[in-house]
């Protein structure tokens, strides 16, 4: 059995925080192999339950700490496989949130997956203690907002390389470049070097992302919907173009990659005009 439970931030956290979401899988469960794509967002989870491991193509195979931060990954990064007992709490922020929150760079985060109280701080870890002290999933989502809540009202404004990338993620990735650079004040070479190095990411890479984020999370919210409808939806030329993009950032083809996904990807990162109402479900 797997229960995942997905709720959205309150309203003050909405700029930092997309959604909360909590995965527990039952003991006796198969165990469960899980695509990690090239994605966007930084995502901050705790564990409480058996580990996860994360088998990568080119490096030996890593067990999930019990606080992991995951970093913007620009490309396919590995695979997880899940097995019965698995308890986790994740929080999954907007790209550039850390930049705003705790003052790391994105460009130091992009490609990483490691400890995150050895990226963020020992705060991390007196966090999960408090998250441990509970099963619930609104009681740990009340815990990790007022967290958050006290390390907004510290935040500071970001940059306008930073206001470009959140600007290129909402509109996912159908903007062109010459413009932001114009809006920015600056040459299109210096724009381009300097988005890299706040975000880790070319700004044509960045906009590639996140338009193959969008349709992936358009179908996870709608199966119904037809691949050729989201393909004109987001800007692709035509279910080709897709296909490639699938194949190059996800490993696959877009409905191979739907079907292996599992809940990496929660509904409730759906682009708003798609977002489902439904906030917990359970599958198995």
């Amino acid at each position: 059995m797997l229960n995942l439970e997905v709720r959205l931030p309150r309203l003050e956290l909405r700029p930092f925080v997309r959604t909360f979401v909590q995965r527990t899988i039952g003991r006796t469960n198969p165990v469960m192999v899980e695509p990690t794509t090239a994605q966007l967002e930084q995502i901050l989870a705790f564990d409480f339950g058996t580990p996860v491991e994360m088998k990568y193509p080119d490096k030996p195979i890593r067990i999930s700490d019990t606080t992991s931060l995951a970093g913007a990954q620009t490309r396919f990064a590995c695979h997880m496989h899940l097995r019965g007992g698995v308890e986790s709490f994740g929080i999954f922020f907007w790209p550039t949130a850390f930049a705003h929150l705790f003052e790391i760079p994105g460009a130091e985060l992009t490609n990483r997956h490691g400890d995150a109280e050895g990226m963020v701080g020992n705060s991390i870890r007196a966090l999960w203690n408090r998250l441990g002290e509970t099963a619930s999933f609104e009681e740990r989502a009340l815990i990790a907002e007022e967290f958050l809540m006290y390390c907004a009202a510290r935040a500071r404004a970001g940059s306008a390389i930073v206001a470009a990338a959140e600007y290129i993620f909402r509109c996912h990735g159908a903007v062109k470049i010459t413009y932001l650079a114009h809006q920015c004040s600056i040459g299109m070479r210096q724009f381009e070097r300097e988005f890299r190095r706040q975000t880790g990411a070319s700004p044509k890479t960045f906009a590639r992302i996140a338009r193959f984020q969008a349709a992936l999370d358009a179908k996870v919210a709608a199966p119904r919907r037809t691949w050729l409808d989201i393909a004109h939806r987001f800007g692709y030329y035509d279910q080709m173009h897709m296909v490639h993009d699938f194949e190059m950032l996800g490993r696959n083809c877009p409905a191979q990659l739907i079907a292996e996904i599992g809940d990496s990807r929660p509904p409730a990162l759906a682009p708003a005009d798609n977002r489902q109402a439904t906030v917990s479900y359970m599958l198995g």
